[in-house]
Order: structure tokens, then sequence, then C-alpha cells
């Protein structure tokens, strides 16, 4: 009799083969990515029909990652899904070669911090003193963190976790939503706002704490160490902090976009996709929630533990 590993791992082949093959068909009937499949209406009537296409990779990687210059460039009207009214706000808000761009990551970071909040409720909601398996998940996430800031900033310090924590699943969230399959889904940290929002924050964060816990007038003097001249200087690398810790996670999530797509229509989007949407989907972008997270700790232990 097989053991559970055995049937687990022949489970795995099967769905690994079966994605293979379905690969495989949509490759041959796309003609090598020659054709693409029409579904629609043509004259009142219902149809189905392979037709030629031109597969451009300048052009693809144009429209996914500057979409308002994709559509000026072609005279395109976006896919906004049934959200018109909401898209022509944007575009007299923003303007037509930011409008789209502005819509979908709004869009997205709506979505994002509506999951969230919906896994925080229900996670909360059924907390047991038996815990199930998501609650124990989300202890042992918790726990770390904990653990982590006792020996970075002290027990004193422990208040801060909750917005440790808030900041690596949020970051982590919107690394990962861009593996799901859905049309107009999209990573919020590919797009410069969002890192360097996140970046600001931190930064802010950093020095209110530090007003709270040495006083306005320690907290300025500082800026004079160790000489008084220098405080420009001091200046000028605290904005510093700001674009090093979001451009990092900026570059990181878009350069790894690029490549999975590039990589993959080198590969006529067979079989090596699945394993760049792992490593830098998954891992990549856990590791970089990761990074910033930490080094948003780092800045606060360096200003408040003495």
């Amino acid at each position: 009799m097989p053991d559970k590993k055995e049937k687990k791992k022949g489970f795995l082949k099967k769905i690994f083969l079966i994605f293979f093959v379905i690969e495989i068909i949509i490759l041959a009937i796309s003609g090598m990515l020659t054709r693409k499949l029409q579904i629609g209406f043509d004259d009142g009537k219902f149809i189905i029909r392979n037709v030629e296409s031109v597969y451009n990779l300048q052009d693809k990687i144009t429209e996914e990652f500057q979409p308002d210059r994709h559509l000026i460039e072609k005279g395109e009207h976006p896919e906004i899904y049934r959200s018109e009214s909401l898209y022509s706000f944007f575009k007299e808000t923003f303007g037509k070669a930011h409008a789209l761009s502005a819509f979908q990551l709004l869009r997205m970071l709506l979505f994002v911090d509506l999951t969230l909040l919906l896994i925080a409720l229900l996670v909360r909601r059924n907390l047991y003193k038996r815990p199930s398996k998501p609650q124990i998940l989300f202890e042992l996430i918790y726990t770390f963190f904990e653990d982590f800031l006792k020996e970075t900033l002290g027990k004193e310090r422990v208040n801060f976790t909750p917005y440790v924590l808030t900041l690596f699943i949020f970051i982590w969230t919107c690394n990962m939503i861009g593996l799901i399959p859905i049309p107009g889904f999209m990573e919020p940290t590919r797009n410069l706002n969002v890192p360097l929002g996140l970046g600001i924050m931190a930064v802010t964060l950093v020095h209110v704490v530090s007003i709270k816990v040495k006083g306005f007038r320690n907290w300025l003097k500082a800026f004079g160490e160790p000489l008084v001249f220098l405080a420009p200087l001091n200046i000028i690398g605290e904005f510093s902090r700001v674009l090093s810790i979001s451009f990092r996670l900026f570059g990181n999530i878009l350069g790894g976009a690029i490549i999975m797509l590039v990589v993959s229509s080198l590969v006529n989007f067979v079989l090596l996709p699945i394993g760049l949407n792992l490593f830098f989907g998954i891992f990549v972008g856990t590791i970089q929630a990761f990074v910033f997270t930490m080094l948003a700790l780092t800045y606060i232990s360096v200003e408040i533990v003495e």
C-alpha cells in the first residue's frame, strides 16, 4: 500500500501534467502565438474563431507597465470592466496620460484593503481557546514578530508589533496579488507611488516616535551632530532613507514582473512561467516584504534605542 507521501507526489505529478498538456493545447491552437481565439458577436451572429495576431514584446511591455501610453499610441479604449463612470472621474482628475494607471492602482489597493479587513474580521470573530489552523498560523506569525521586536527594541517597545506586522502583511499581500490569474490584477508595489508612500510613512513614524522619546529639543539637536554645519547633510540623509527603502521594493517587484513577461514570451508561455511565478512572485515577494519591514524597524531602533 502506498503511503501518504507517495500519494501526494502522484497527485502533484498529475496536476503538473494536466497544466502542461493544457499549455501545449493552447499553444497549438494559437499557432505559436501567431493567432488568437476570438469570441463574440459579428453582424448579430455569435462567433468563435481563430484570427491572425502579431505578438510584439515591446508593445506587450508598454501595455502591461505603461497602459496610458499604450492606449494613446494605439488609440484604443481601455478594458475597465464596467467601471466607465469611475474611469471618467479618474480621467477628469488625473488627465488622460495617467487615468488608467491611477484607476488600476486604486482599484487594486481597495481590493487588498478589503481582503485584509475581511480576513481580520473572520479571524477575530472565530477565536477559540483551542485554536483552529488559521488562528495558529496568525498567532505564530504574530509571536515571531513580537519576539523579534523584544530582541531589537526591548520588552518596553513591544507595542510596535501591530504596526510592524501590519506593514509586512500589507506589502506581502500586494506582492502576491499579481499571481491571481484575473484580468486587470497587478501588484500595487510595482507602481512607485505605493512603495514611496510606505517609505514616507515609515520614516515619518520614526521621527514622530523620536520626538516622543527624546523630546523636540533633543530631536532637533541631533541633526547638528557631530558638527552643526553638517545639519544639511543629515537632513538630506533622512530623505535618502525614504528613497532607499522605497526604490528597493519598487525595483525588485517591477524588475521581477518584467523578467517574467520577457522570459515567458521567449518560451511561448510554456512550463517555465510556472517556475518564474514561484520564484519572482512568491519567494522574492516574500523576501522584499520582510526586507522593507526590517529596514523600517531598523530605522526606529537607531532613533530610540540608546
